[in-house]
């Protein structure tokens, strides 16, 4: 039964054409062509010999080939895979190949009965359910593709109460289904659609018999489903294939069980007409008809293998409806035949796979031409494989073939090429010539093999279709003799040019010449003149022509003197030629050639007449100065005033007032003296200077002054005074000014050396600066900074009482310090401290005493005898600092940066020069004094100049900052006095332990910075490697704290 579907399907593709009535199936003579055909041949010429492949391009050709059909030769095999792994998948199944060669297969599953649709698109399978069959139980089920790939199946449905038929279809997105019929048989029915894509079905009428109760047709009509009755009457209409051909005739096989028959069924003559296909000689003999299957081939033979219930075999019928049928035993060999699929090939062969219960395989029978017999062999054998199965031929001749595999409960898959190759052909016929058999590749290409002819020549192609018709084409073919391939009567051997014909004998043979002087195109410099075809020089004129044939410059000699007109000068002068400096004389006739402002040389002295200031004189040719006298003649040639030099002097009689003395030229004032000679060439009255006073001999009254002498008018020395300061006029710097009250060195001049405008004898600074602003006293800031007049430790810039009397206790405006109480305490204390009275001061005085006391020493500068650790306190608070409040910060700042970076010296110098630039910048800005920045700058500049070890040192020292306090020189002559006392009273072995030094006790600034630890803190040994720590919260600021 599914047999029959498969040989629907097959015959549907057979007979596509009728699906999709193209044009090839019009009646040629109905046929409309151009005449002749415009096609392009991919070559227009081609060797006498053949053997050649040309192509041939445009359109049409599929109608008028004919098909050829071969065997590959090759010995196929079948190979088989797993297509879809459900459980009990393929118990029935139906096979087709749309036209991109995709394959496709739908399945009725045993047991839940599912319709399932697997597609192969050229990468693997893809397996999904599509429907149920609804009503418990399916069977059987066949399927077609139309010519717009659209999927068309059927099967039927049983229950107890009602038999189905159900039609499915897929248009590429989705599917649907409809239920055909509710009284169909159950059982096997065919399908196939016609020339509009319409599906038409053949199955039973439901009935009380096994087969049905007569054969019907479902088919679509675009709104619905229409039935008709082809064979009415019981027990037949079962087991039924359909093929619809071109023309849309049907052709339906179905069993007779009735009459135990094998039939088919057609509407070809417009009603319905059963034949006879397949019978026993009675009907209990034979039971063919089952499970059948149908194919037509290109012929129109119908071929139908089904299997013979009586027997068991395997046949096969072959045939038309309304003649002779042919059929036979394919397969006895036990139970076997049983489900037959069949389809036919290209060269109408049928190929046929079945079951056989005998061993449970799958088989396949075709027949081979070879040999004029059927082959029959075993597909598949391994378990209960084969029951449910379809077969399909693509358009490359492959089959496919899905089946169950009742084993493993899968549906497999198993293919094989068929070795049937089908070429479609055309005859081209080359004018009388010769003709060949092209292959029509496609509807717009052929491609053919040119023949061996006789003769050269041009010929016209003509195209002989299948019917016999001749169609010539618009190009025309060259056959060309490969002895003399371009026709020209020279044999290639013999032959320059042996692709083109040609008739030169001169430079080469049988080549072209355009002009026929024998000389071939390609040597002939003129092809189209044919008195000349050479030039030499290649200036455009043939040998022939050209006076000059190996002189580009040159073609003509009009006066025949051997130089060509174009280099002739003088073309039409035989006795010139050139004119080589262009003034219109030729160089034959011209004295100067070469220059063109001369021709003529009357005197002959070598200067053309034109130049020669004396032509006719060869002893001169130039006057310069234009006197009239030549140049060689004239001693001042470029002088017209001048022409002799009678004393040689250089300069001439006429401008020389002493023509024949040579050492004198010029008498400026006329006095007869020379100017070379006259002391005061100016001065008519004088010319001689004895004593060289500056005054004449003749007005001289004391000629006989000293060398160097000051004289006056008359010749006399000077010894005058003016501004009276004791220095004569000639050795005063200063004439009009009497420097007589601070002239240090003599030379007329009040000395201010430093030239700040206040005089030596007043300036307190006598060295200032260039530039430096200065006050009344000749002191600048910077100056007075460092100056102490009064020596009370205030510098005067910052003295406010700057005449403050020596041992005066002053504050740090520098002015003396208050109070009377103060300084009898002072006096008291004093007599008490300085008496060495110990007693009195431990006893009486008490420690408040001795505070009182130190407070009183500190105020009044007085020294006295205590004992050793009192005194060093005294020391240490008797250090008053003299820095100014700005000056402390900005050293304090110092320091600190100083602390903080003094590890890393690279670090510390680029922190120093960014202070330097802020320091300038803020002195600019009038925010820090002149004095501050001078400090600050040279303590910088040290601090730069230290190495590591200095300023490791440097860091912690208050003193070196100044923060310390500072002792002048009277103070420190003081303490050394009293360190000598104190040495005294203590003795050799009683000197006490010293405090700690300031810097040592003094905590890490808070620009310090330590080492963060995962406890939150930072840490820092300060000094460093002293042992001692100190920390503070991570990441501040704060003040540190010492560890304890």
């Amino acid at each position: 039964m599914r047999v029959w579907l498969v040989t629907a399907v097959l015959l549907a593709m057979t007979l596509s054409p009728v699906l999709n009535p193209p044009a090839e199936y019009e009646d040629s003579a109905a046929v409309h062509r151009s005449n002749p055909l415009q096609v392009t041949l991919s070559s227009t010429s081609g060797w006498t010999t053949g053997g050649e492949e040309i192509t041939i391009s445009g359109t049409g050709f599929s109608d008028l080939a004919f098909s050829n059909v071969s065997n590959d030769g090759l010995n196929h095999q079948w190979a088989a895979s797993n297509l879809d792994m459900s459980d009990q998948a393929g118990r029935w199944n139906a096979v087709s190949v749309d036209s991109n060669g995709h394959i496709h297969v739908v399945q009725i599953k045993d047991g839940n009965y599912e319709i399932r649709h697997s597609v192969h698109d050229g990468t693997g399978w893809n397996s999904v359910k599509i429907n149920d069959c609804g009503n418990t139980y399916c069977w059987d089920i066949h399927m077609v593709i139309d010519g717009n790939d659209g999927l068309h199946l059927a099967y039927t449905t049983y229950t107890s109460w009602v038999e189905t038929l159900v039609y499915m279809n897929y248009d590429g997105t989705a599917w649907t289904d409809q239920t055909v019929s509710s009284s169909a048989h159950f059982g096997p029915i065919g399908i196939a659609v016609d020339s509009n894509n319409r599906p038409h079905i053949s199955y039973a009428l439901n009935g009380a018999d096994q087969c049905g109760n007569g054969l019907r047709l479902a088919s679509y009509t675009g709104t619905g489903w229409s039935h008709s009755n082809v064979d009415s009457g019981s027990n037949r209409g079962c087991e039924s294939a359909i093929v619809i051909d071109e023309s849309d005739n049907i052709y339906i096989a179905y069993q007779d069980r009735s009459a135990s028959k094998l039939k088919i069924a057609t509407d070809k003559s417009g009603s319905w007409d059963s034949y006879l296909v397949d019978t026993g000689s009675s009907p209990s003999q034979l039971y063919p008809g089952y499970m059948t299957s149908m194919a037509m081939d290109d012929s129109g033979q119908f071929h139908i293998a089904h299997f013979d219930e009586k027997d068991d075999d395997l046949r096969y019928s072959t045939g038309t409806p309304n003649s002779g049928w042919n059929t036979e035993i394919l397969d006895s060999s036990g139970h076997t035949g049983r489900d037959p699929s069949i389809a036919v090939d290209a060269a109408n062969l049928p190929h046929i796979v079945y079951h056989t219960w005998s061993g449970q395989n799958l088989k396949y029978a075709t027949y081979d031409p070879g040999i004029s017999d059927w082959k029959i062999s075993t597909i598949a054998s391994n378990g209960d494989v084969g029951e449910g199965n379809s077969m399909f031929i693509d358009g490359n001749g492959v089959m496919h073939v899905p089946f169950n595999d009742a084993t493993t409960d899968v549906l497999r898959y198993a293919t094989k090429s068929t070795g049937v190759v089908v070429s479609n052909e055309i005859t081209v016929e080359f004018g009388q010539l010769g003709a060949v058999t092209g292959t029509v590749v496609n509807d717009t290409t052929i491609r053919m093999t040119t023949p061996s002819v006789v003769s050269a020549g041009t010929v016209s192609l003509t195209l002989v279709d299948k019917n016999g018709d001749e169609h010539t084409l618009a190009p025309s073919f060259e056959f060309i003799d490969q002895n003399d391939l371009d026709g020209d009567g020279v044999a290639n051997a013999d032959d320059d040019c042996p692709d083109d014909a040609g008739t030169s004998t001169q430079d080469q043979v049988g080549c072209p010449d355009d002009d026929g002087d024998g000389y071939s195109n390609a040597g002939d410099a003129f092809p189209n003149d044919a008195n000349e075809w050479v030039d030499s020089d290649s200036d455009g004129v043939g040998d022939n022509a050209d006076a000059f044939p190996n002189d580009a410059s040159e073609t003509l000699d009009s006066d025949g003197d051997g130089v060509g007109d174009n280099a002739d000068a003088f073309p039409n002068n035989g006795f010139e030629q050139y004119d080589s400096d262009g003034d219109g004389v030729g160089d034959n006739s011209d004295a100067f050639p070469n220059d063109a402002s001369e021709t003529h040389d009357t005197d002959g002295d070598g200067v053309g007449d034109n130049a020669d200031a004396f032509p006719l004189n060869a002893f001169e040719q130039l006057d310069s100065d234009g006197d009239g006298m030549g140049d060689n003649s004239d001693a001042f040639p470029n002088d017209a005033s001048e022409t002799h030099d009678t004393d040689g002097d250089g300069v001439g009689d006429n401008a020389d007032a002493f023509p024949n003395d040579a050492s004198e030229t010029t008498d400026s004032d006329g006095d007869g003296v020379g100017d070379n000679a006259d002391v005061f060439p100016n001065d008519a009255n004088e010319s001689a200077d004895g004593d060289g006073d500056g005054v004449g001999d003749n007005a001289d009254q004391c000629p006989d002054s000293e060398a160097g002498a000051v004289v006056d008018e008359n010749g006399c020395q000077v010894v005058t005074d003016s501004d009276g300061d004791g220095v004569i006029d000639t050795d005063d710097r200063c004439p009009n000014e009497n420097a007589s009250e601070a002239d240090e060195d003599g030379d007329g001049c009040l000395d201010d050396d430093d030239g700040d405008g206040v005089l030596n004898d007043d300036d307190d600074c006598p060295f200032t600066d260039p530039d430096e602003t200065v006050n009344a006293n000749g002191c600048s800031e910077g100056q007075l900074s460092v100056l102490d007049t009064d020596n009370d430790g205030v510098s005067n810039l910052d003295d406010q009482c700057p005449e403050t009397p020596a041992d005066v206790s002053v504050d740090a405006t520098g002015c003396a310090l208050g109070g009377d109480g103060d300084e009898e305490v002072s006096s008291s204390l004093l007599e008490s401290f300085f008496s060495g009275e110990a007693d009195a001061v431990t006893t009486t005085v008490g420690v408040g005493a001795i505070l009182i006391a130190l407070f009183g020493l500190l105020q009044t500068n007085a020294v006295a005898a205590l004992l050793p650790e009192t005194f060093r306190w005294v020391q240490v608070l008797r250090n008053n600092t003299k820095l100014t409040k700005e000056e402390e910060n900005e050293l304090a700042y110092l320091q600190s940066l100083t602390q903080a970076y003094h590890t890393n010296p690279p670090e510390l110098a680029e922190e120093l020069e960014q202070l330097r630039g802020d320091l300038t910048a803020r002195y600019t800005n009038n925010e820090i004094k002149k004095q501050t920045r001078e400090k600050l700058m040279t303590l910088i500049d040290d601090l730069l100049a230290s190495t590591p070890d200095q300023l490791k040192r440097i860091a912690h020292n208050d003193a070196y900052f100044g923060l310390a306090g500072a002792i002048d020189t009277e103070d420190r002559t003081q303490l050394l006095n009293e360190k000598l006392a104190m040495a005294a009273t203590e003795g050799a072995g009683s000197v006490a332990s010293a405090a700690p030094p300031a810097s040592m006790a003094t905590e890490p600034a808070v620009t310090a910075t330590g080492t963060v630890k995962d406890d939150g803190y930072e840490w820092l040994e300060w000094p460093v490697g002293s042992g001692d720590w100190y920390y503070r919260t991570a990441h501040s600021r704060a003040a540190w704290t010492k560890w304890q």
